[in-house]
């Protein structure tokens, strides 16, 4: 049995302030969100995890490499681009509050109905684009490193279409869990050639007082 770890990125200000930050846009970080990245490594140092694998993008590299500091052993972290945000084209960057009344149904659909996301008006990627490249990316640390513990640190869309569809949801349903929250951890376990959710979206580690490491 193998165990594999998603986290989502720290808090940024787009999040904060309800802006679209897909796979090409990056926004400074809060600072107020550095010590929840701090105390999912600490929580993460416990689950003896030999590898992390990262997004390049800055609010996801900056996440991994406060999570890699907080362990014992100074673990190997290697980018891959393929774990970059759900590409939204022309969307990157905007108030969300807008593309809503400006896009009605395809923000619903982005949110609500993945199955029926078309994105070609502006240039974004569909979810069938993101799947294929989110679960080869999983697939292929996997195959490297079959007997490691891994650790993911990339992003909300990204990581939530990658691991449902590893665990046999269909398209229509990548939507239907709660949303991952900023540095929230997920794990699933790898049975030979099956995937199977073990937590989802776990924060409890966030909401722990003073640690000391």
């Amino acid at each position: 049995m193998q165990f594999l770890y998603f986290v989502r990125h720290r808090q940024t200000e787009f999040n904060k302030a309800d802006y679209v930050q897909g796979g090409q846009v990056d926004s400074p970080l809060l600072e107020s969100s550095k010590q929840d990245a701090k105390k999912t490594g600490v929580y993460l140092n416990q689950m003896g995890i030999s590898r992390i694998i990262t997004s390049p993008q800055a609010r996801a590299l900056d996440t991994a490499k406060l999570i890699l500091e907080q362990f014992d052993s100074k673990v190997p972290l290697e980018k891959d681009a393929r774990l970059k945000e759900f590409l939204f084209g022309d969307w990157e960057g905007k108030y969300i509050p807008d593309l809503k009344k400006e896009y009605p149904q395809a923000f619903y659909n982005l949110r609500n109905r993945p199955d029926l996301y078309d994105p070609s008006a502006f240039g974004g990627e569909t979810y069938s684009q993101l799947i294929d490249r989110g679960t080869q990316t999983i697939l292929s640390h996997v195959d490297s490193h079959p007997t490691d513990s891994l650790l993911f640190v990339a992003h909300s869309i990204t990581l939530t279409s990658s691991i449902l569809t590893l665990a046999g949801y269909q398209v229509n349903d990548l939507r239907s869990k709660t949303p991952m929250a900023n540095t929230s951890v997920t794990r699933m376990k790898r049975i030979g050639n099956h995937f199977e959710i073990d937590s989802w979206n776990e924060i409890d580690h966030l909401n722990e007082g003073n640690f000391h490491h």
